[in-house]
């Protein structure tokens, strides 16, 4: 069973990856690249933190992003 601090930052990076779908709607795809670019970092600085480098989330970042834009 998962913590409350471990749903919290699940949720957080849920809500991250929904930011940067939504900045791919607003500015579109090529405008949002350098806003999309920060939100992996700070994506992938929470993952390699708390999951202790967890690269199939931080491919899961990618993933969906990339099939949002295609």
């Amino acid at each position: 069973m998962e913590t409350r601090t471990q749903v919290l930052i699940r949720q957080t990076l849920k809500g991250l990856l929904a930011t940067a779908q939504e900045k791919i709607n607003v500015l579109g795809e090529q405008d949002a690249q350098e806003d999309i670019r920060q939100i992996r970092s700070m994506y992938e600085e929470i993952v390699r933190f708390w999951f202790n480098d967890n690269e199939n989330l931080i491919n899961l970042f990618d993933e969906k992003i990339a099939l949002y834009n295609g």
